[in-house]
């Protein structure tokens, strides 16, 4: 990985962590108002959904609200009454877009630090919206990324090889210059791959990988991995 010169990181699931869980939020958006719902049930509901929506391709053609005021809906389906589903994504989408609810992985703040010391160019590459914007500014790692890469606002999502093209072109790099760590295989990595990037696989809990991937379960592995 020695002609590496320029480094892009996944947001969700990577650098951070939804907190204390997408089901604990959401779960108490709808005990306020009256419900009873237990975290687990409502964090199953919540990523089996969102697995399924990416799974089938929904798309929302730049629709940010659009789609996850469907995931909501889902999310909440047999919990509460529709009636108040509109409240509810109001509420979470507004949540959500602070840093309140979200954490940085252990040790990616020094990681980011001294891979920016040692000369690499780094951003994030995230299949998310715009509310990452300022997410990150609360988290105050913003100014630690060269550029945020939106999938929402860039047109395409990983792993569609046109979002590496448009980071290649904007950071005027070519591929055999990039590395990519994320914690999807099929996203990220295989993304990645396609695009004739390096890359890992980030995974705090341990799983199985191709023998040729790299794979870390720590940001910190990042300084044994690359130069």
């Amino acid at each position: 990985m020695s002609t590496v010169r320029a480094i892009t990181f996944d947001a969700a699931g990577t650098l951070m962590r939804p907190w204390p869980s997408v089901g604990n939020v959401y779960a108490d958006a709808a005990r306020c108002r009256g419900y009873a719902t237990e975290d687990s049930e409502i964090n199953e509901r919540f990523y089996r959904v969102f697995s399924e929506t990416q799974s089938t391709k929904v798309t929302f053609e730049g629709d940010e609200r659009g789609f996850w005021r469907m995931i909501v809906g889902r999310t909440f389906e047999g919990f509460c009454p529709k009636e108040i589903h509109d409240s509810l994504f109001e509420e979470l989408w507004e949540t959500f877009a602070e840093g309140k609810c979200w954490r940085l992985a252990d040790g990616a703040v020094d990681t980011l630090q001294v891979l920016g010391t040692r000369g690499y160019r780094l951003a994030v590459l995230s299949n998310n919206d715009s509310r990452l914007r300022p997410v990150l500014r609360d988290l105050g790692v913003s100014g630690l990324f060269e550029a945020l890469f939106i999938s929402s606002e860039i047109g395409f999502e990983k792993p569609s090889p046109e979002i590496f093209q448009e980071v290649e072109r904007i950071l005027g790099t070519t591929p055999k210059d990039m590395f990519h760590l994320g914690d999807s295989y099929s996203r990220d990595v295989q993304g990645a791959l396609s695009a004739g990037w390096h890359t890992a696989l980030y995974s705090e809990k341990a799983c199985a990988s191709p023998e040729n991937i790299s794979r870390i379960e720590s940001f910190r592995e990042l300084l044994d991995l690359l130069p």
